[in-house]
């Protein structure tokens, strides 16, 4: 194993942390990393000229699906991205979206509000809101009900959002850089409780249009512990996630080591459950190329009933020298473009 986690993910313990209070200011969130740059510099950047690239349209998904809340029909991608709201526009372009992806993902800070998360979602109709959820599980709060007041003013903004929301609750539960809810201050039994305790309580406050997304990344656990070890049960999950930086490691553990994409794959699949590739990117100063996209689609195309949505990290992490801005990556986005433009498989807006 390369050391994947090191290289790429250790920088997210003390940048969670620190980033929480920068969120609510149109920062990304809670779990990386990124320090947005000048707004003027953002618009500035040398997106692709929209006169020399075909913009796909945008293509409706009806209503909710049978394998899963919001779940489109087999053989069918929802396109995503994370990133700040005032950047989505270049981020469209680049990556050949009429109009916005299907879903918007941000971090919300520890034990802080969806609310804001779903009024920039608000702002593109047909876009789904996806809230990256900084719930703090070490101290046992949630899952013994004492932060139950706090979780019923989240389920009631959903509720009253109305359209999609997909619930990543403590994304990468089976890593160690998130001492809020990773081991060894929080156990897979621990984890699982309070993970159960919110959905049960959003189903009880009549949030029905919240899909939870258990999410861990590609790394073989403290201690050799088992991703499925941290599975929450069927009738509490409704999609399975998976973080996966396409540069972040060797393609073949990427694919094939602990945990890793195939893995996963094939554990959504077993368990009747929708698959999103929350996370993934390519990194400068890594090469620019077309593998880095490749590998991710033709992975997504090998599992037509599973893979259901991929979510772009697009953030420039200059404070650590990577850079993961599509617009920053010409030959990926280009690799995108053709991959995805024209081509009905892939959804770029999503109705409930």
């Amino acid at each position: 194993m390369q050391n994947y986690a090191g290289a790429r993910y250790r920088r997210r313990a003390a940048t969670a942390l620190c980033l929480g209070v920068c969120v609510s200011m149109a920062v990304a969130g809670a779990q990386h990393r990124s320090m947005p740059r000048d707004h003027r510099l953002a618009v500035a950047r040398s997106a692709p000229d929209p006169a020399a690239t075909p913009i796909h349209g945008a293509v409706a998904v009806p209503g909710r699906l049978s394998s899963g809340p919001f779940t489109p029909p087999d053989g069918t991608i929802l396109l995503g991205v994370s990133t700040d709201l005032y950047r989505l526009d270049a981020f469209d372009q680049a990556a050949g979206i009429a109009a916005h992806p299907a879903i918007y993902n941000r971090w919300t800070t520890p034990n802080g509000s969806l609310q804001p998360i779903l009024d920039d979602a608000r702002t593109r109709p047909g876009m789904a809101a996806m809230a990256s959820w900084n719930l703090p599980l070490a101290d046992g709060a949630v899952a013994a009900g004492r932060e139950d007041g706090y979780l019923w003013d989240q389920a009631a903004a959903v509720k009253a959002y109305g359209g999609p929301v997909f619930i990543r609750l403590d994304w990468e539960m089976n890593a160690d850089w998130y001492p809020r809810w990773n081991p060894p201050a929080v156990t897979p039994q621990a984890f699982i409780a309070a993970w159960r305790h919110v959905d049960q309580l959003f189903k009880s406050a009549g949030a029905s249009n919240a899909a939870f997304v258990w999410c861990p990344t590609v790394w073989s656990g403290p201690n050799g512990v088992d991703d499925s070890a941290w599975y929450p049960g069927d009738d509490a999950v409704d999609w399975v996630g998976l973080d996966a930086y396409p540069q972040g490691a060797a393609p073949d553990y990427l694919l094939h080591g602990p945990d890793a994409m195939e893995p996963m794959a094939q554990f959504a699949a077993a368990h009747g459950k929708p698959l999103m590739l929350a996370e993934w990117a390519p990194q400068l100063p890594h090469p620019d190329t077309a593998a880095s996209v490749d590998l991710v689609l033709d992975w997504a195309e090998r599992y037509p009933k599973t893979i259901k949505a991929l979510v772009y990290f697009d953030f420039d992490n200059s404070f650590e020298s990577k850079d993961f801005l599509l617009i920053d990556h010409p030959v990926a986005a280009a690799e995108l473009r053709r991959r995805t433009q024209s081509n009905p498989r892939y959804v770029t807006s999503l109705t409930g």
